[in-house]
């Protein structure tokens, strides 16, 4: 899998205004991210993946000071506007921008899975660690979005949904990067939608609808119409019969710097 971090930044940079109407489960999975956080005193936090800077004002909670980095110039420059009193620049989880021995604390929420290389980016939290900071992340897995997969395939042959890491390879992901792989856990969220459109709205509207090897040709009308057909004869609620569903597995990591 290579991911085209140009094409991933733009496609954020896009929905910096539309990001927060549509994000209600990265706002979510966030405060739960936030919730793991050991209590502490900590001097600097990382935003890694800050997109519009919804949780700033929480991490200042926690922290004297705080950096906001995102992939995309636009997501950076909202969450600055939004928050005066923060730091922000535009950076690759990668290669981060950041002196070694830096933050003490590294929040990163639904961001890591645009990485090619999730242990080089929890390689790069590691080294802008100070000993003993904490990094805390979480990052999609394996499974995730698996009714849109499903849908999509009974249509045509082209990826329409992002492979995922699983959670196995995660774990060895945080062991390769120099930590220790125990604190991870996971987590199963199923998501309501009220027509599969719905879906495909938010996903665009976070910034998430570029898929790893798709043509730029847009499906026909007609395909775009039976995968609905699918999704809804497949995936409706029992209890809604025109609502959706959509799952999401999610993996957590609360990783020390020892």
């Amino acid at each position: 899998m290579n991911i085209d971090k140009r094409v991933v930044a733009q496609a954020f940079s896009k929905a910096a205004l539309t990001y927060n109407q549509s994000a209600q489960l990265q706002q979510q999975v966030g405060q739960y991210l936030l919730n793991l956080a050991p209590q502490r005193a900590y001097q600097t936090a990382l935003d890694l993946g800050c997109g519009t800077g919804y949780f700033a004002r929480p991490l200042l909670s926690k922290a004297q000071s705080l950096i906001a980095v995102d992939l995309s110039h636009a997501m950076a420059s909202q969450a600055r506007s939004e928050h005066a009193s923060i730091g922000a620049l535009v950076s690759d989880a990668e290669e981060l921008a950041l002196a070694s021995n830096s933050v003490d604390l590294v929040f990163s929420s639904l961001a890591l899975q645009w990485c090619n290389s999730l242990s080089g980016a929890l390689s790069e939290i590691k080294r802008v660690l100070k000993p003993g900071g904490v990094a805390l992340f979480s990052t999609l897995l394996d499974g995730s979005l698996h009714e849109l997969k499903q849908a999509w395939q009974a249509v045509d042959q082209r990826p329409h949904v992002n492979r995922f890491l699983t959670q196995a390879q995660v774990a060895d992901a945080i062991k390769r990067a120099g930590f220790n792989p125990q604190g991870l856990s996971m987590e199963t969220v199923v998501m309501t939608y009220q027509h599969p459109l719905a879906l495909l709205k938010d996903l665009k509207g976070i910034g998430a609808n570029y898929v790893v090897g798709a043509k730029r040709r847009a499906s026909t009308p007609a395909q775009l119409n039976k995968m609905i057909q699918i999704y809804q004869r497949d995936y409706s609620l029992a209890n809604q019969p025109a609502a959706v569903s959509a799952t999401y597995q999610l993996g957590y990591g609360v990783l020390i710097n020892e």
